[in-house]
């Protein structure tokens, strides 16, 4: 991996890194404890109670997955949707739903933060895997993982590329020819 793309890579792990603690400490009032950033050898990734992919269409094209366990996941849901009714037979659907939008602002404003003047990083909509599974690294494949620790729980933010390699439920797919 070259040095250019090396710090492209450094600087979207910062910028996301940047903007979850910031999220979770100012807008949502979760107190992060410790974060651990994994940029070499990351030949395993464990995926968390509930799951939110998206793709970053840059020239860093990888796919964001932020993977958080039971107990982050329930403070993220209550203090996002604090004062408002939420049906109980809607509670899983909107757990979910609050899940995806924390990925989509965290890596929207990131993306802002590292875009050019007037360049737009188109990014897509998050999808939910809501199933704690590992993925082992094969060839060809990069991973880096940035794990935050907070007093309500972890969060693990895996950069998954390119992002070809896969479908958005982390799964591998063949190259096509």
């Amino acid at each position: 991996m070259s040095n250019t793309e090396d710090d492209r890579h450094s600087r979207l792990v910062q910028a996301i890194g940047d903007r979850t603690v910031g999220y979770l400490r100012d807008e949502l009032a979760i107190p992060v404890r410790e974060t651990t950033v994994r940029m070499r050898d990351v030949k395993r990734m464990q995926l968390l109670h509930l799951t939110s992919i998206l793709s970053v269409e840059a020239d860093i094209r990888m796919l964001i997955a932020f993977s958080l366990d039971r107990e982050l996941t329930d403070r993220v849901f209550i203090a996002s949707t604090e004062g408002l009714e939420i049906a109980e037979d809607e509670a899983e659907m909107m757990r979910e739903e609050t899940v995806a939008e924390l990925i989509n602002i965290i890596v929207g404003n990131a993306m802002a933060d590292l875009a050019s003047t007037g360049t737009i990083i188109p990014i897509s909509p998050p999808i939910i895997i809501s199933e704690a599974k590992n993925i082992t690294r094969t060839k060809g494949a990069t991973f880096y993982s940035l794990d935050i620790i907070t007093e309500s729980g972890m969060l693990s933010i895996h950069f998954i590329g390119p992002k070809e390699l896969f479908d958005l439920n982390l799964n591998y797919v063949e190259k096509l020819s």
